[in-house]
């Protein structure tokens, strides 16, 4: 029998370099031939320009940003024959990148816990995938400074960057949890006369004692003086928080602090990436980010050269953007109980079309309200499995979700109906802290326009792929509804949402919005080129404004400075900004 394997090796190769080059000479699953327009060109423009440290690169939900990264992982492992890094917000996305990879024969090897780092990563044979919490901890085996050795790689792919940003923070959150020993007690009692002092010593102790769900932070100059006495306090308990503390431990000056119901929580000002030579010294960095409107937060998270935002890798290219009929029941000219009819909805599509259903909701709580017409998923591996079963037609659900607006992917008939219920809202005591403080401002906005946009995402994964998405709730109604929130969301969802602005108001009755709903199904053809012919038009009508990156990058460039211990260079650094803006 004729050994191909042995053939191959023998045959002497040159390592192509050009990424375009690269996906030629590979092998090809079933139903792929060729790269979309957008990626070929991402991917040329990268090859141009590989030698900055910093690019970011964007192409549309569904547009194949996993194939590009590990294109560009590969033609950087054949450049430099140096280990290659590969980042992904959740384990899922991981497996989906590996499973990618191995269709494409291209070699790359899993992140194991408890086990030393891959050989064929280390010595560059092999791209290794991971999350971002393996690479961001206290314990990471790709070093801290300043303790041991750190790895060294030719580049970092961070895939969905815009989806790791709560994922990073999180890697530097500290939350000394209420029901876990007295800790809790003794740290907010180190403040009690500071909120006196302050006039919100009925606020802190409502808060305390769990009778408000509000969160405090604890004033700069208290904060401040107890920085000795707070160290003292969670050494003692070190082990219990060995990921996080080694971290923050002689950064407390950097970190807010925050008071709530159920934990005292320790967070840095922004994420001290630089803390991992692994990442902060790698030549290259791609970031690759799904087109959201807004990408400051790339810079204040990950450190990233602002030129490198403002001159993101991008295409014109509508590939990868996937049919959506976008329907807004509050815009129906007609009275009707919206959850129930939904709730028939979701039925009729999962029971008698057999199509997937499924529901997105901000919290648990929410979640509930839906438990006695669809499965509700409770807990990681809980949603793993649901999705599976939806991915593989096990079920057509209807499953409901939990604040789970990334990270899920759900392609063809696996979601053919997806409700998005109630307005996202902040999960962790810091974002729930900013909410709260910066109520309406631009950067909450943002937040709740990058989430609406992933929650929309969930649907439909691509180019030929097709969704209907209903946004129920007053609350996510009103905010779609406000002119000023739209300059937040990307021209194709403005574009969709124009659409589904004009669709929803011609809908007169219930019958009519389930014959609506059935034409995306039946793929009727008027609607189809409608959306197509409408779509191309609102994207050439508007052009996505330049983004004013400045601000990010002084606040970005304030905390480098005050971490060096350069204090008063970073203070000029803040003044210098106001005043220009002034």
């Amino acid at each position: 029998m004729v050994d191909f394997g042995k053939l191959r090796t023998k045959k002497k190769k040159t390592k192509q370099l050009d990424p375009t080059e690269i996906f030629r000479r590979l092998p090809k699953p079933p139903g792929i031939n060729d790269l979309y327009t957008s990626q070929a060109g991402v991917l040329q423009s990268w090859f141009e320009t590989r030698s900055n440290q910093d690019v970011v690169l964007k192409l549309h939900t569904g547009g194949g940003k996993t194939l590009v990264g590990l294109l560009i992982a590969q033609s950087t492992l054949n450049e430099t024959g140096e280990p290659v890094l590969y980042l992904s917000p959740t384990v899922q996305l991981v497996n989906q990148t590996l499973e990618k990879a191995k269709a494409h024969g291209i070699s790359a090897v899993a992140y194991e816990r408890g086990r030393p780092l891959n050989d064929d990563f280390v010595n560059g044979n092999a791209i290794m995938v991971a999350t971002y919490k393996a690479l961001f901890h206290g314990l990471s085996k790709f070093g801290i400074r300043g303790s041991g050795y750190p790895q060294k790689v030719a580049a970092i792919i961070l895939d969905d960057a815009h989806a790791a940003f709560s994922t990073v923070r999180e890697s530097f959150t500290l939350d000394i949890l209420k029901n876990n020993g007295d800790r809790y007690e003794c740290l907010t009692e180190l403040f009690r006369k500071a909120f006196r002092d302050i006039d919100k010593l009925g606020s802190f102790d409502d808060i305390v004692s769990g009778a408000e769900y509000g969160v405090l932070e604890v004033p700069y100059w208290a904060w401040h003086e107890q920085l000795d006495t707070v160290r003292e306090q969670i050494k003692s308990d070190a082990d219990s928080y060995r990921l996080i503390w080694p971290l923050l431990r002689d950064n407390l000056h950097l970190c807010h602090a925050l008071i709530s119901k159920d934990a005292f929580t320790i967070t840095p000002i922004l994420p001290l990436v630089n803390a991992f030579p692994t990442f902060a010294e790698a030549p290259r960095r791609i970031y690759m980010s799904a087109t959201i409107a807004d990408d400051s937060e790339i810079i204040r998270t990950f450190d990233a050269n602002p030129k490198s935002v403002t001159e993101a890798l991008t295409s014109r290219s509508l590939a990868g953007v996937s049919e959506r009929m976008i329907l807004i029941p509050d815009l129906m000219p007609f009275d009707f109980n919206v959850n129930e009819a939904i709730k028939k909805l979701i039925d009729w599509t999962s029971d008698k079309k057999k199509l997937g259903a499924v529901v997105l909701t901000p919290s648990d709580k929410i979640a509930s309200d839906w438990n006695d017409v669809a499965t509700v998923a409770k807990g990681s591996a809980d949603v793993e499995r649901i999705v599976e079963e939806l991915q593989t037609g096990k079920t057509f659900g209807p499953a409901v979700f939990s604040n789970r607006y990334d990270g899920i992917d759900l392609p063809g008939d696996s979601c053919r109906l997806l409700i998005m219920h109630g307005l996202p809202a902040g999960t962790s005591t810091y974002e729930l802290y900013r909410a709260s403080a910066l109520y309406n401002g631009a950067t909450i906005i943002r937040m709740l326009a990058q989430r609406i946009e992933q929650g929309i995402g969930r649907g439909a994964r691509g180019s030929g792929d097709h969704c209907v998405v209903i946004l129920s709730g007053a609350n996510l109604a009103a905010w779609i509804a406000k002119d000023a929130n739209f300059r937040f969301l990307t021209i194709a969802t403005r574009a969709q949402l124009e659409i589904g602005t004009e669709v929803s108001k011609e809908v007169k009755e219930l019958k009519d919005l389930a014959k609506t709903i059935e034409r995306s199904f039946n793929r009727d053809t008027d609607w189809t080129e409608y959306h197509a012919e409408t779509l191309a038009e609102l994207v050439d009508e508007e052009s996505q404004g330049v983004q004013n990156y400045d601000q990010a990058a002084t606040e970005r460039k304030a905390i480098n400075l005050w971490h060096d211990g350069y204090h008063e260079q970073a203070i000029t650094k803040i003044e210098k900004f106001l005043a220009i803006e002034i």
